[in-house]
C-alpha cells in the first residue's frame, strides 16, 4: 500500500483556506489593501487547485478513474447545483425557481470545469503539443464578444493549461525548488508580486477578473489586436506566484495535514454560510474596521478548520461522496489492492 503524500495534504489545506478567506472578504474588495490581498490570493489559488487535479489524474486507464469521476465529480454537482439554486430562492425571497445546470452557480463552476478537463484529457493527450494547443485557444477565446458563463467554457479554457501542467509534473521535479535559497527567493518574489498587485491597482481598480479566466477582453476595455498579449502575461505571473508559493509549503506532517484530506468539504459547505453572512449584510456592517478584517480572515480560518474535521465528512459524507459503485459492473468496482486513493481536491 502507497503511503500518502503530505505535501499535498498540506497543499491542499492551504489552498483551501486561502479560498474561504478570499470569498469572505470579497465584498471590501473595492479597497486598496483587502482589493490587493484579494487579487494576489485568486492569482495563483485556483491554479493550483487545478494543477494538484491534473497531477492525480495520471491514471486514467484506472477503471475506477471513471467511478470516481462521477461519484466525486458528476453527481454531487448536480446535487449542489440543486441545493445551491434551492437556497438561494428562499434565502432571497425569488418569484422564480430555475435550475440551470449549465450555468454553474458561484463556486460550482470548477466541479462543472474538472468533469470536462477529465473527460478531455485521454484526447488531448493524443495531441503532439497539447499544452501550447491549450494556452492559444485560451488566448483566442478571449477575442471572443459572446463568451460569458455558460458551460463555464470560458474558464474551463483558460484553467485548462495548469490542469495539463499539473498531469505532466513529476513529483521528483519538487526537490529543485525546495532547497532553502529557492525558497527564501520565493519569498521575496511573492513579496515583490504584492507589492505589484498594490502598485497596480489605481489601474486595475482592485479587480480581480483577470484571473477568472471568464470574461472577454473587450470587457477591459481593450479591443486591440495586441490584447491577448495581458493573457499570456497574466499566466506568465500565475505561473511564478504557483510555482514559489509551492516551494515554501512544507512537505512534513503538520498539526493540519490531515484537514488536507477533506478540501472537498470545506468547498461544497462553505458557500452556505458564505452567502448567509452576505444575504443578512453581516460582512459589510459587522467586519467594516481594520480588526473586523482582521477577525474575518480568523473567521476564515476556523471555518476551514471545522468545515475539514473528520466528524463532518462522517456527517456528509453520504451527498459529497455518494457510493454510485453499485451502478457499475463487477469487474470495474474491483480495485487493485496497491494503489491507494489520493483526494485531488
Amino acid at each position: 500500500m502507497k503511503e500518502r503524500d503530505v505535501y499535498f495534504d498540506n497543499l491542499k489545506f492551504i489552498l483551501i483556506l486561502l479560498v474561504v478567506v478570499g470569498h469572505l472578504i470579497e465584498p471590501f474588495n473595492s479597497e486598496r489593501w483587502m482589493g490587493t490581498v484579494y487579487q494576489f490570493i485568486y492569482s495563483f489559488h485556483m491554479p493550483l487547485f487545478i494543477f494538484t487535479a491534473g497531477y492525480f489524474s495520471k491514471r486514467i486507464q484506472y477503471p475506477k478513474y471513471y467511478i470516481s469521476l462521477l461519484s466525486g465529480l458528476v453527481v454531487p454537482y448536480f446535487i449542489f447545483e440543486t441545493l445551491y439554486t434551492l437556497f438561494d430562492y428562499y434565502m432571497q425571497g425569488l418569484d422564480r425557481l430555475d435550475f440551470t445546470y449549465f450555468y454553474p452557480y458561484w463556486i460550482l463552476w470548477f466541479l462543472f470545469s474538472m468533469m470536462l478537463w477529465k473527460m478531455l484529457l485521454p484526447y488531448l493527450l493524443m495531441l503532439k503539443y497539447p499544452l501550447i494547443i491549450c494556452i492559444a485557444l485560451s488566448v483566442l477565446l478571449g477575442y471572443s464578444i459572446d463568451v460569458d458563463y455558460y458551460a463555464s467554457i470560458s474558464r474551463t479554457l483558460y484553467f485548462l493549461p495548469f490542469f495539463l501542467i499539473g498531469y505532466y509534473f513529476k513529483r521528483e521535479w519538487l526537490s529543485a525548488f525546495k532547497t532553502r535559497s529557492f525558497q527564501l527567493l520565493s519569498i521575496v518574489i511573492l513579496t515583490g508580486g504584492f507589492a505589484f498587485l498594490y502598485g497596480l491597482s489605481p489601474i486595475l481598480q482592485t479587480n480581480a477578473s483577470w484571473f477568472y479566466g471568464a470574461m472577454p477582453y473587450l470587457e477591459f476595455g481593450l479591443d486591440s489586436w495586441y490584447a491577448g498579449l495581458y493573457r499570456i502575461l497574466t499566466y506568465a505571473f500565475t505561473a511564478l506566484m504557483g510555482l514559489c508559493f509551492l516551494s515554501i509549503i512544507p512537505e512534513t506532517r503538520q498539526p493540519y495535514s490531515e484537514r488536507g484530506l477533506y478540501t472537498m468539504y470545506v468547498f461544497l459547505l462553505h458557500g452556505f454560510i458564505i452567502k448567509t453572512m452576505q444575504y443578512n449584510g453581516w460582512l459589510e456592517t459587522t467586519f467594516q474596521s481594520t480588526g473586523g478584517k482582521l477577525l474575518l480572515i480568523l473567521l476564515g480560518v476556523i471555518l476551514t478548520w471545522v468545515l475539514s474535521s473528520p466528524w463532518i465528512k462522517r456527517g456528509f459524507g453520504w451527498i459529497v461522496e455518494p457510493n454510485v459503485e453499485p451502478l457499475f459492473k463487477e469487474q470495474i468496482r474491483r480495485r487493485p489492492k496497491n494503489v491507494l486513493k489520493q483526494e485531488e481536491y
